[in-house]
């Protein structure tokens, strides 16, 4: 059972560090205003891990990996809860038109 706990945190690290780079890019990108100035917060932490981790396998260290396996899952879950906040805050293209349509705009 212990071996089973080890395996998922691993997979959970490696996991959210293969999904936070291309998270990021797609917030960043896409978001407007507030949104993607709070998109930016994830990098004051994964620059600096980012670079740890290329100078670690630079050197060749065995443990290269590791303070990107332990802090991904946090730029990756902040990524994430904002992500699902701004979907339910911030209302959908269609659902605007439609409001239109039918004449319940906020003009």
């Amino acid at each position: 059972m212990e071996a089973l706990g080890g395996f998922l945190i691993s997979q959970i690290g490696f996991g959210s560090a293969i999904a936070y780079v291309p998270l990021q890019i797609h917030a960043i990108r896409n978001w407007r205003g507030g949104w993607r100035l709070g998109a930016f917060v994830p990098l004051l932490l994964m620059v600096p891990v980012f670079v740890i981790t290329v100078v670690g396998l630079v050197q060749e260290s065995n443990l290269w990996p590791i303070y990107l396996i332990f802090l991904a899952p946090v730029g990756t879950g902040y990524l994430v809860i904002l992500l699902v906040i701004r979907r339910l805050v911030t209302p959908r293209p269609s659902e605007l038109e439609a409001n239109r349509r039918h004449g319940r705009t906020k003009e």
